[in-house]
């Protein structure tokens, strides 16, 4: 969750959700337009079960045209492990994977708009370097600032190791260069850890032997 939402209240949001029992596709959505509502919940553009992502988007272009459709996506946590082989590859590739939600959660209307108004950090399985969206450029600069703050908290939390899994943090734009904010390499002091100084090395090569070198 980011205490200040990136994505605009006119965004199209799609929301994924399993098959009610005995429910056609076209009374599945009847049924999760009511839940939402019942709820509250006025941010989802359109809702797709999942018989008819499997029916009506089968095709490749279908995909594609899904994909391009909707800022935001959303899925029922109890299907996001069977979407990825519906969807198809360019959801992942550009980074678009739907969103998990508890559908069943009592306060619904909180589950959806801490989902949507939040942002997720996607784990790349090649690299060491991964890229969490915190803002835009229209956004004030303070509320920028309060958003990375509460995901450099929550990252040393939630991460394996939790702080001291991050070596190096940047901000930047989609087509900025990378500014460093922090690096765990520097000492509150500004001396570098675990790397030697450019006067350490001329002191190390100085004494070393010429065969040593």
């Amino acid at each position: 969750s980011l205490p200040h939402g990136i994505r605009s209240d006119l965004a199209d949001i799609c929301l994924f959700t399993k098959d009610e029992p005995n429910l056609t596709p076209e009374q599945t959505e009847r049924f999760y337009k009511k839940l939402l509502n019942k709820h509250g919940v006025k941010t989802i553009s359109q809702i797709i079960p999942l018989r008819t992502l499997k029916k009506e988007y089968k095709a490749y272009e279908a995909k594609l045209r899904l994909l391009g459709s909707f800022d935001f996506f959303i899925t029922d946590a109890r299907i996001r492990r069977l979407l990825p082989s519906h969807l198809g590859r360019h959801f992942y590739n550009r980074k678009r994977v739907p969103v998990p939600v508890n559908l069943q959660a009592k306060n619904l209307s909180r589950e959806i708009s801490d989902c949507v108004g939040g942002t997720v950090l996607n784990i790349s399985k090649s690299g060491s370097c991964s890229t969490i969206r915190i803002g835009h450029t229209g956004m004030q600069v303070q509320h920028i600032v309060e958003n990375v703050v509460a995901v450099t908290e929550r990252l040393s939390q939630k991460l394996p190791e939790k702080w001291e899994s991050v070596k190096l943090l940047y901000v930047k734009t989609e087509r900025s260069v990378s500014l460093p904010v922090f690096s765990s390499f520097v000492s509150s002091r500004g001396e570098a850890r675990g790397l030697r100084t450019q006067s350490q090395k001329k002191k190390v090569s100085r004494s070393s032997h010429p065969r040593q070198a």
